[in-house]
């Protein structure tokens, strides 16, 4: 650091499900300033199955480009002394499958839809959500349970004082699955308890021994309030402790780090709240991947983050044809192209999911997927961004068990100030005006809308440095 104490290099990283991307920046001026970005294939895999090896490829690329020597061997160098080294390493990840949680609530529309934004909120990917009026019985869930093998569980259900009885019973649900985690045999699955406190007590005899069981404030103390701040700050907590510690090569890249790893959603979703909260503005952000697509929005100061794990450009995009349907698919393409090989290149991407577009036609196929991987997942995205049910509302029984939706979605276009695009198919489009045009014919904005790209990829590393910003900012006061 300089004699007054200032922060003058930073290094970030982001480790994402095909390519790790990292970039240098620097006090210029009195001004941080992005100096370079270099990014290299993520290395979680076999044969390396060690995501530091994709890290320090990036960071190599970024010494080359910018004559910043960052690396001593496989050693970041601290702190900067003017010349070479950084005083900041920060990294997020959603490398491996990024954080995969199951959540449940009594009731669907209610409980667990609140434990649903909590995770989503805190960057995981919700595989399913079960609730005592999903329509399931006792061994349908628990054999839900045992296929899924998710990373971690978020249980919720009943307002403070309520009855324990349903909660309870989904605690013994989760008791008889007896669930194993995803990655590693050596511990215990962490389950995180944000429901009625008086239920506590039974729920740490089914669950306490054969578990990593945590409790926090309940998720909805009475209906007409979440409280998701606790819950969110756990899952963060235990994703650090137990899930990233078991992902290949993760234990060392938290050893480098300078503050802890975010899930790559997480950041993301720090930066579109940073941009509504300080320009006042209505805000929907997209981040498509290779796996899934990630829409984030602020409107009326709620922030809600929806993830289509089952819709992205690479891993994912056999599931974009199949939603689709290939008529919705070539209504993009402005060329005759039969159904076999459409069909052909779509799969060839998804068994290749590191190739980029070579020929004019590839590049026009791959961005018609994503207008409809836009589209479907804004769809999802606005009957998920809802306000409460039944708040300044008389409640009945029948109501609160109904499968009937939460509320009047918030999303609103004609509000909208701001759209971001993030993603390789977005950032990496040859011409501005694709990355625009794919925007706009996915998210179809109203009135006057102001349209913005992450071009250089870098809202994950902006975000976890906003978040360790507003950490510092809260320690000094």
């Amino acid at each position: 650091m300089s004699e007054n104490g200032k922060v003058r290099a930073i290094v970030a990283t982001d480790c994402g499900s095909t390519t790790t991307k990292a970039i240098l920046i620097k006090l210029v001026d009195g001004e941080y300033r992005l100096i370079v970005r270099g990014e290299a294939p993520t290395t979680v895999e076999a044969p390396f199955e060690d995501v530091t090896r994709g890290v320090l490829n990036a960071i190599r690329e970024v010494e080359e480009l910018s004559g910043h020597e960052v690396l001593d061997g496989e050693t970041i160098i601290h702190p900067n002394d003017g010349e070479r080294g950084v005083d900041l390493y920060l990294s997020t990840s959603s490398a491996g499958g990024g954080l995969q949680m199951m959540v449940a609530g009594v009731v669907m529309s209610m409980t667990a839809e609140s434990a649903e934004r909590a995770a989503l909120g805190a960057g995981a990917i919700v595989m399913d959500a079960l609730a005592s009026n999903d329509g399931r019985l006792a061994h349908e869930k628990i054999e839900r349970i045992r296929h899924l093998r998710p990373d971690m569980i978020l249980l919720s259900g009943g307002i403070d004082g309520g009855t324990v009885t349903h909660v309870v019973e989904l605690g013994q649900v989760i008791s008889a699955a007896d669930p194993k985690p995803r990655l590693g045999t050596g511990y215990n699955l962490p389950i995180i308890y944000a429901g009625n406190v008086d239920a506590r007590d039974e729920v740490e005899k089914l669950l306490g021994d054969k578990t990593a069981l945590d409790m926090v404030d309940n998720l909805r103390p009475v209906l007409e309030r979440e409280n998701l701040g606790p819950a969110r700050d756990k899952i963060h907590d235990l994703f650090m402790e137990h899930v990233m510690a078991q992902a290949p090569g993760y234990n060392k890249l938290m050893g480098w780090t300078d503050a802890p790893i975010m899930p790559t959603p997480a950041a993301v979703g720090s930066i579109i709240e940073t941009i509504a909260k300080r320009q006042d503005i209505e805000v929907v952000g997209v981040d498509i991947g290779g796996a899934t697509t990630d829409v984030f929005s602020v409107f009326q100061d709620t922030f809600n983050r929806t993830v289509s794990a089952n819709l992205g450009m690479s891993y994912s995009v056999s599931n974009v044809l199949a939603e689709a349907g290939i008529e919705n698919v070539m209504r993009w393409v402005p060329f005759e192209l039969p159904e076999l090989e459409v069909r052909n290149r779509i799969k060839n991407k998804m068994i290749r999911p590191t190739t980029v577009p070579q020929a004019l036609d590839d590049l026009k196929l791959e961005q018609a997927i994503a207008r409809e991987a836009l589209r479907l997942a804004f769809e999802q995205h606005k009957s998920f961004a809802v306000g409460l049910k039944g708040v300044q509302q008389e409640r009945t029984i029948s109501d609160a068990f109904s499968q009937s939706a939460s509320g009047e979605t918030l999303v609103n276009m004609m509000e909208l100030d701001l759209l971001v695009g993030s993603g390789g198919v977005l950032s990496h489009a040859p011409r501005r005006q694709q990355a625009a045009m794919m925007l706009i014919d996915g998210f179809l904005p109203e009135g006057i809308t102001r349209l913005a790209v992450d071009s250089i990829f870098m809202m994950p590393q902006l975000g976890v440095l906003a978040e360790v910003h507003e950490r510092s900012s809260r320690r000094t006061a």
